[in-house]
């Protein structure tokens, strides 16, 4: 049976937040956890160690238990803009993506300088239905930083959303020579122009991916599409067939393959 934390003297919280640094660094975290919970028994009103407690709580799968602690910082502490923008992000990863936009506005009022808050934002806001708003939250991000890579994938999403293709694809391409080490941005830039018809170029920075991230499902696919419209008929069934193997879940590999292997 595995022991209970403790310390030298039970009713300082200082000392319970020390031992949970200490099981943090060993990779205890469910031991941090039940000492961080030792120390708000004693000190309820202190945010970042509610903050803590939520960071522990999300690594061992509780997103539920780790807003509620997001959401006690920020109503503790309103001036840390880390409160708001933890809370916006798992609020978008439950799929409340309008609550995600609030959270991470509450963010940027405090911070308005933080870049990828903004980026985040945009992220958001394309989940939310609203394309034009995401691509002013994208500028705002780069005119921060113009080497966001998150910033250029939601611009690119959000023009692709109002049907702005080219523009998309102008985007992507500064972002790739922006980023270049961001895999990201160059997938995206391979998928836009696979479907914008440019299968040639599609492969080869498909193939400069894969050289990166050869376990990468998605590449594999989009490398199968672009060779099945060149005509490379055994390539592209190999290639859906590698995508088949790293996610078998993904029912459309299967098909693609299915459907090259008859034309």
């Amino acid at each position: 049976m595995v022991k209970k934390p403790c310390v030298q003297n039970p009713s300082d919280p200082v000392l319970w937040c020390k031992e949970a640094a200490a099981r943090i660094e060993a990779g205890d975290h469910k031991g941090a956890i039940y000492c961080y919970e030792e120390s708000l028994k004693i000190r309820p009103e202190v945010p970042d160690v509610w903050y803590n407690l939520g960071l522990l709580l999300e690594k061992i799968g509780q997103p539920t238990a780790a807003l509620g602690c997001y959401t006690k910082s920020s109503e503790m502490f309103p001036g840390d803009y880390r409160f708001f923008a933890e809370r916006a992000r798992l609020l978008a990863s439950a799929g409340k993506y309008l609550d995600a936009v609030v959270a991470v506005s509450d963010a940027l009022a405090i911070n308005p300088h933080e870049p990828q808050l903004h980026a985040n934002k945009a992220g958001y806001l394309i989940r939310a239905g609203d394309a034009k708003g995401a691509t002013a939250a994208a500028d705002a991000a780069l005119a921060i930083d113009p080497a966001n890579s998150a910033a250029f994938v939601n611009k690119a999403h959000a023009l692709v959303e109002l049907g702005e293709n080219g523009e998309a694809e102008s985007v992507l391409r500064k972002g790739k020579e922006a980023v270049p080490e961001d895999e990201r941005i160059a997938k995206m830039l391979a998928n836009l122009l696979v479907r914008t018809g440019k299968w040639e170029e599609a492969l080869t920075i498909a193939d400069e991916v894969l050289l990166v991230t050869p376990e990468d499902d998605e590449v594999w696919s989009i490398k199968g599409a672009a060779c099945a419209y060149l005509g490379r008929k055994d390539e592209a069934v190999a290639a859906f067939g590698k995508a088949m193997k790293i996610n078998p879940k993904e029912k459309s590999y299967k098909q693609n393959r299915d459907a090259i292997k008859k034309s």
